[in-house]
């Protein structure tokens, strides 16, 4: 695996890319026209200009709040050329982004002109100085950057160094979200990873689905596209999948997104009278377990296969399953590049090949630790390791399998359940269309396994049945005490089950 250069930085591979084909295109969208890469490196000079001569330097950070997901990525990745870059979700109430601007420390924040959103209002409210992206004109994605002058900020002097170039915001439970710092050399191994697990080149094109103010839509699918040469498509929405205009109008050849919407693609596809035209050679997804259901579904109705891979804001993506003729195992993420992954015991040591444990990282793509969080760093970190917090097990073969998370594991009278062995189960159910496992209070035992089902349309099914069904095929004590029919599944961040939603809701 080659790793950058401390010195290298994104400008520097995206200007590479644009000597060897400055009329590739680089972005193209369902809203604007499309942008060349000598054109994304002209608008990484704008917004470099503009910083300078506003007088803000390269530790500034600017906050990007964007809801068109084209205009949002070119600012998000102009802006880490020059500055710190901190994407926000534009859809964010106003008590968590008054929150968020707090913590993180914002010097600017950059909205799109005409784009009404809460971000700007919390920003006026507190004095955080406003800058406005002003596109050249409704059909063109190139803009203007409308900075603020600074006050008492200067450009910093001495050589360049491997700064942050984004910080991004973890998307758990907790109230506060970790702010987690990326380096130039960060996203640049993450991209680099991206390019040879995929074998992507100047011919591939993503199809950007997964936001890019989270990891997974930033780092994999934009820069991991960009920074290989290739091209980014961005449809007009994020949330109404339209598959002629996802898979036929934009052209991709890949795209990788979360199991929920895979999901929801797939029922999409079923809708369309006529077979889909495309020609995506892979799909990938990430940030939770992927039901096999949905995997088969989408690799028939597409002819393609879905790799599943395997990350987390803090360190990216970790490994992936390989196209042919790379490696691949269903059930698994992949086989993690050599000396990135442990698999540790409660004492912090490695275990024995294929016992479950807690799974460990490092590597040129994770993070160097938590901002403002000293505490939090000297647990999250073990002799250079990073916890992830999630079970795994590595195969005689050198696959990863995860497991579940330590906090979501059921503890049932001391007796440790993960919640996806029975999600599993409950998904071969044929009426079922989701299934989320998670811990119930129990007045003797502490806890005791509960589960939530969406029935697919059309279905009816009594809750007694998928008990009956679990029998089959699980021990007696997996088995929940009540399964629960629901219309939906609480879902936050890039579609993560907010299995803690359930749990207050059914104990």
């Amino acid at each position: 695996m080659d790793h950058p250069s401390q010195n290298e930085r994104l400008e520097d591979v995206i200007r590479q890319m644009a000597q060897g084909a400055p009329q590739a295109l680089a972005m193209v969208s369902s809203r604007f026209n499309a942008l060349s890469y000598a054109q994304l490196v002209s608008q990484v000079d704008q917004v470099a200009g503009a910083l300078a001569q506003a007088g803000w330097g390269k530790s500034s950070r600017i906050a990007i709040a964007v809801k068109d997901n084209a205009a949002a990525a070119l600012a998000i990745v102009a802006v880490s050329c020059a500055a710190v870059a901190v994407p926000l979700d534009p859809n964010l109430a106003a008590a968590e982004l008054e929150m968020r601007l707090k913590l993180l420390e914002v010097d600017v924040l950059c909205t799109l002109a005409g784009e009404a959103t809460a971000a700007k209002n919390v920003a006026e409210k507190y004095g955080i100085p406003c800058a406005e992206i002003v596109l050249k004109d409704q059909r063109d994605l190139i803009f203007s950057l409308v900075m603020p002058k600074a006050f008492n900020r200067h450009e910093e002097p001495g050589e360049v160094v491997d700064t942050i170039a984004v910080i991004l915001q973890t998307s758990g439970t907790t109230e506060e979200p970790k702010l987690v710092p990326c380096l130039h050399s960060n996203l640049l191994a993450t991209a680099r990873n991206a390019r040879q697990w995929f074998n992507l080149d100047r011919q591939d094109r993503s199809l950007s689905v997964a936001p890019p103010y989270y990891s997974h839509g930033l780092t994999l699918t934009i820069l991991g596209a960009l920074l290989s040469g290739g091209s980014v498509a961005f449809p007009t929405s994020l949330t109404d999948v339209n598959v002629v205009e996802w898979f036929e109008l934009l052209n991709p050849t890949w795209y990788s997104t979360s199991p929920t919407m895979h999901l929801v693609i797939s029922e999409m596809i079923d809708m369309h009278p006529a077979p889909i035209r495309h020609r995506i050679r892979f799909a990938s997804s990430g940030g939770a377990k992927m039901p096999e259901s949905v995997r088969s579904a989408i690799e028939s109705k597409l002819g393609i296969v879905m790799l599943e891979h395997y990350g987390m804001t803090e360190a990216s993506q970790v490994c992936a399953n390989l196209p042919l003729p790379g490696l691949r195992k269903s059930e698994t993420v992949g086989v993690p590049p050599p000396d990135t992954v442990m698999i540790a015991g409660p004492d912090g040591n490695a275990l024995p090949q294929g016992e479950a444990g807690e799974v460990l990282v490092r590597g040129p793509n994770v993070m160097k630790g938590y901002l403002k969080n000293p505490d939090l760093n000297s647990i999250a970190f073990v002799n250079g390791w990073f916890r992830t917090g999630d079970i795994g097990s590595i195969d005689p073969e050198g696959f990863l399998q995860i497991s579940g998370r330590i906090k979501e594991l059921i503890n049932r009278g001391g007796e440790k359940i993960s919640p996806f062995e029975i999600e599993a189960v409950l998904s071969k159910h044929p009426d079922v269309l989701e299934a989320v496992a998670f811990a119930v209070a129990h007045p003797r035992l502490g806890e005791d396994v509960g589960a939530a089902v969406v029935l697919r349309p059309g279905a009816t099914v009594a809750a007694g049945e998928f008990r009956r069904f679990m029998g089959e095929q699980l021990s007696w004590n997996k088995v929940p005490r009540r399964v629960h029919i629901v219309e939906s599944i609480p879902k936050g961040g890039p579609g993560k089950v907010l299995r803690n939603k359930l749990q207050e809701l059914y104990s």
